[in-house]
């Protein structure tokens, strides 16, 4: 179990967000949530971008994050990606977050918010690839794609060892998804890993049906490569 000291002055701020928070509520697209599947315990149905508005009025503060996440609403939970403090965050309340995540846009909106931000990827990333819960390799293919597209000058250490350490038969709808926008935005890198990328994706398309299915989604983005 974690805890934090509370500070009163977050505490004045947090009930000031919240209630900013909930004037973002929207019946209509709570409604249109649901119909997409986003079956959430609490939710407002504010949109995303305007929940980043929000949190930009607000220095990141690793209190007020604890605070928002655990009020447990889908608007809290985004917010609280946006303003926690990567440094700030334990090993406890990194695995905790993960699974507290109840809907794969929260697990997308931790990992392209917060966890991309991480210091310690390079071993991390590699852990999550090797475990059995597909969805800590969803976090690491979602955090790796991210990283492709917008860290140039990050060196091709990370996303070799990303490539090399594929899952042999992935199962996970949104995992299934992810791996080739991932996949493809690392082949855009460098030509020595475009071939890493396909050779390997070759080798697995030839033993699960749901590799074929991410290597012809793949293809279609390079048709050269046919």
């Amino acid at each position: 179990m974690e805890f934090y000291i509370d500070d009163e002055q977050v505490e004045k701020q947090f009930q000031e967000l919240f209630k900013e928070i909930l004037q973002l509520r929207n019946g209509e697209v709570h409604s249109e949530m649901k119909k997409y599947g986003l079956n959430y315990s609490k939710a407002l149905g504010a949109s995303v971008i305007n929940l980043k508005e929000l949190a930009e009025k607000y220095e990141p503060n690793h209190l007020l994050a604890q605070k928002l996440w655990s009020k447990a609403f889908r608007e809290s939970r985004i917010v609280a990606t946006l303003l926690e403090q990567p440094e700030a965050m334990s090993e406890l309340q990194l695995k905790r977050w993960v699974e507290e995540s109840e809907s794969n846009e929260i697990l997308e909106q931790l990992c392209m918010n917060l966890l991309v931000n991480l210091s310690d990827l390079e071993n991390l990333l590699p852990n999550w690839m090797t475990s059995e819960d597909e969805k800590l390799i969803l976090c690491a293919t979602m955090i790796v794609g991210r990283l492709a597209l917008i860290d140039k000058t990050r060196e091709s250490r990370l996303f070799e060892s990303f490539v090399s350490l594929l899952p042999a038969c992935p199962r996970h709808t949104y995992l299934i998804k992810q791996l080739p926008r991932a996949l493809g935005k690392i082949a855009r890198r460098t030509d020595e890993l475009k071939g890493l990328v396909f050779a390997q994706t070759q080798s697995l398309k030839d033993s699960d049906d749901k590799w074929l299915e991410i290597y012809e989604e793949l293809m279609a983005e390079f048709p050269d490569e046919k």
